[in-house]
């Protein structure tokens, strides 16, 4: 059960108890926190309930599903961007024969990449990096406890070495 469902039913509680509904948000932000949802809600779903609706779920809303957000579409778009990193994200909808927002939607919401100067770049490691970086780890445990302790890591930070002049100095 989600957590507004959840809320939703304590609400329904409060209103059959006849408790008032800043008692009941009250109640609701002590056992959520801050997950608990917004007074504009509580207040609409407490009249709701109090009107009489008994159903504390979403109902179904008029609209068509979303047909182009499916796993098959979401695997062809990741093998294309691992094959060319550098494809634009028309030239995928293209291939695929879908709406450049589902595209775009894929690649953000589901993958997780965004383009960095011209090229896609997931923000997590894809499956064979994490794969690579468990067999290099794998052949370093064999290697022995010598090997492990004589590797040295760190972060690599560029460090421009140059003095910046003043105006007086530049113009000397």
């Amino acid at each position: 059960m989600s957590n507004l469902v959840e809320q939703r039913v304590c609400l329904k509680f409060c209103v059959s108890n006849k408790t008032s509904c800043a008692e009941a948000l009250e109640m609701l932000a002590v056992a959520y926190g801050d997950s608990t949802m917004s007074k504009t809600q509580a207040y609409e779903w407490y009249k709701k309930l109090k009107d009489g609706r008994t159903v504390v779920d979403d109902l179904p809303r008029s609209g068509r599903p979303s047909t182009s957000v499916t796993d098959e579409n979401v695997e062809k778009v990741k093998e294309i961007v691992l094959e060319n990193r550098r494809v634009s994200i028309r030239e995928i909808a293209a291939d695929i024969r879908v709406s450049f927002g589902s595209v775009h939607s894929v690649m953000n919401d589901v993958l997780g990449m965004r383009r960095i100067e011209a090229r896609l770049v997931p923000r997590m490691l894809n499956v064979l990096q994490k794969e690579h970086r468990i067999a290099v780890a794998k052949e370093m445990l064999s290697l022995g406890q010598n090997v492990i302790e004589g590797i040295i890591t760190g972060d690599e930070t560029w460090v421009y070495e140059y003095d910046i002049e003043t105006n007086q100095q530049s113009s000397e």
